[in-house]
């Protein structure tokens, strides 16, 4: 649920940085998810699973949802840094 939210609205910030910089939105905009979703995965299977053992499939409530929201808040910020290091350079 979170995830969903926070890339809809990292859509909308690479779409209206895309505009305001003359560069095409769509491309950017399928990159900035395939590096969010692609985070998140990595975050969720490769660390937090291995980390957490056996808890990873039977856990609380609290826990699944710092699971999600963990695995979000790190992909946002690579895409936020992807957008400052790539996107607005490739505008100027």
């Amino acid at each position: 649920m979170f995830g969903g939210v926070i890339a809809a609205v990292l859509c909308v910030w690479f779409y209206q940085t895309a505009t305001k910089i003359h560069l095409n939105p769509l491309s950017w905009i399928i990159g900035a998810l395939i590096i969010f979703y692609g985070v998140r995965y990595a975050w969720t299977f490769a660390v937090l699973k291995p980390l957490m053992g056996v808890h990873f499939k039977t856990h609380t409530m609290l826990t699944g949802v710092m699971i999600e929201l963990s695995g979000a808040l790190i992909a946002a910020a690579i895409v936020a840094l992807f957008r400052s290091k790539v996107m607005l350079k490739q505008g100027h």
